[in-house]
C-alpha cells in the first residue's frame, strides 16, 4: 500500500490517524514493515502520547484474537479551521480526526484587509475561548487565490494583491502560542479527502469544486500533488465542447463562462428576462424551485450546466490519469434537480465506448468543508512536528 510519507516513523502515525483505530498486525502489513520494526518505531509515539491503545478488537481479516487497536487520540488536541470568502468567515473547531466540535458563521463586514484581518482574529478567538480542553495545537486559515506562505498574492473575491497576513499569526500567537498555517482553500479541500475522505481507499483521484469560482485539487498515490500553478485556477478556462457562456477574460466556452454559479444563474436571467422584469433566478435554490415550477428558461440553464460539467470532469479526469472524482462547492446541489438527470449520460460522451467509467463522488457543497480543510491543513503540520519531536 501506498504510504503518506516516506519517512517511516511518520507514515506509521499517519496511517494510524488515517486509518485507525488498527491493530498491530494490519499497520504493519499496510505499511510493509516487520513486526519488529513496527514496534520500534510505535514505542517512542507510544511514550510521547501521539499514539495509544485505543480499545481491544479484531483485525481487518477478521481472524485471530481479539487485540488492543493502536489510534491516534482525537479528543486530546483540538484545532480550529478558517475559510475566508467574499462574503463569509466559516470557523469550526475540531478534533484530531477533523471531526466538527463547535462552528461559527459570520459575514465578512469590509473587504479592507486590515479590517477583514481585525474581524477574522475576532471570530478565531471566540473558538480559542470555546474550553481550555482539549489544548489547541493549530490554526488553519483558507482562502481562495495563490498563496505564499502567509502572502496572499491574489484573492479575486476580496480583491487582494500582495496581503501578508503574518501580523494576524502574530496577534493570535500573542494569546495562545498555536501553529497557524495558511492554505489554498482547494488546497485544503483536497487534504480532507487524502486524509479524511475519499484517501481511505483510493490513492489516485481529483477533486473539482463548483461554486462562485471552479478548483481542481489532484492526489497521486496518496500524494497531494503540488504545482506552481496551485491556486491560479488554470482548468478553469479550459474550452468545453458545446458550452457557449462567456467569463470575465472574455473566453467564449470556457469552464469559469459555463460553469460557475454566476454564469449559470445570469443564463437563466438572461431568459427570464424577455418576458419579466425581477432579476430571478439570484441563488441555485431559486433556479432548481423556478425550473421545477416551468421556467424553461432555468430549466435549460441546469441542463446545460450538467453537460458542461460531465464534459469537464471527463477532461479533467482523464488529463490526471484518474478514474475517481470528488465534486464539491455550492454548485454541486445543482445535480440533484431532475433536470440534471442528463449528467451521467454525458459522462462518457467524449470517451471510447470501452474505456473504464469515472466513478464521480458528490459532496455536500458545505462551507464547513471548506473550513474543516483548513483544519486538517493545520493537523498534517502539529502530526508532522509532534512526531519528529517523539522519535528524536
Amino acid at each position: 500500500m501506498t504510504r503518506l510519507f516516506d519517512d517511516s516513523a511518520l507514515a506509521t502515525v499517519a496511517h494510524i490517524l488515517a486509518h485507525g483505530p488498527l491493530s498491530r498486525a494490519d499497520t504493519a502489513r499496510d505499511l510493509e514493515l516487520s513486526p519488529a520494526t513496527l514496534t520500534r518505531l510505535v514505542r517512542p509515539l507510544m511514550k510521547s502520547g501521539m499514539i495509544t491503545e485505543a480499545r481491544s478488537g479484531v483485525s481487518k481479516t477478521g481472524m485471530g484474537r481479539p487485540t488492543q487497536l493502536l489510534a491516534v487520540p482525537p479528543d486530546q488536541h483540538a484545532f480550529i479551521g478558517v475559510n475566508l470568502s467574499g462574503t463569509m468567515i466559516h470557523c469550526v473547531r475540531t478534533d484530531t480526526n477533523a471531526q466538527i466540535l463547535s462552528r461559527e458563521a459570520v459575514p465578512v463586514k469590509s473587504h479592507d484587509p486590515d479590517e477583514c484581518l481585525r474581524q477574522l482574529c475576532t471570530v478565531i478567538r471566540n473558538q480559542i475561548g470555546e474550553g481550555e480542553n482539549p489544548r489547541l495545537e493549530g490554526i488553519g486559515i483558507s482562502l481562495g487565490g495563490k498563496i505564499n506562505a502567509s502572502n496572499i498574492k491574489e484573492n479575486r473575491f476580496l480583491g487582494w494583491h500582495d496581503v501578508d497576513l503574518h501580523s494576524l499569526s502574530d496577534k493570535i500567537k500573542s494569546s495562545s502560542h498555536p501553529d497557524i498555517e495558511f492554505v489554498n482553500d482547494v488546497t485544503g479541500l483536497t487534504m480532507l479527502e487524502q486524509w479524511f475522505g475519499l484517501g481511505r481507499k483510493c490513492e489516485d483521484f481529483v477533486v473539482t469544486t463548483i461554486g462562485a469560482g471552479i478548483g481542481n485539487g489532484m492526489v497521486h498515490n496518496l500524494r497531494a500533488v503540488r504545482s506552481p500553478l496551485s491556486g491560479l485556477g488554470t482548468t478553469s478556462h479550459i474550452p468545453l465542447a458545446g458550452a457557449h457562456g462567456v467569463c470575465q477574460y472574455g473566453h467564449v466556452g470556457c469552464a469559469n463562462g459555463a460553469l460557475t454559479l454566476p454564469a449559470v444563474l445570469s443564463r437563466a436571467q438572461a431568459g427570464r428576462a424577455i418576458t419579466h422584469r425581477d432579476s430571478a433566478p439570484s441563488s441555485a435554490e431559486e433556479l432548481i424551485y423556478l425550473a421545477d415550477r416551468g421556467d424553461k428558461s432555468c430549466r435549460r440553464a441546469i441542463m446545460e450546466f450538467t453537460e458542461n460539467l460531465a464534459v469537464y470532469v471527463q477532461t479533467v479526469a482523464s488529463a490526471a490519469l484518474v478514474l475517481d472524482v470528488v465534486l464539491d462547492g455550492e454548485g454541486v446541489c445543482l445535480l440533484e434537480s431532475r433536470w440534471a438527470d442528463n449528467f451521467d449520460k454525458h459522462l462518457k460522451s467524449y470517451g471510447r465506448p470501452d474505456d473504464p467509467r469515472i466513478k464521480v463522488h458528490r459532496r455536500s457543497g458545505s462551507f464547513d468543508r471548506w473550513a474543516q480543510g483548513a483544519a486538517v491543513a493545520a493537523i498534517v503540520k502539529w502530526l508532522i512536528r509532534a512526531a519528529t519531536s517523539s522519535i528524536k
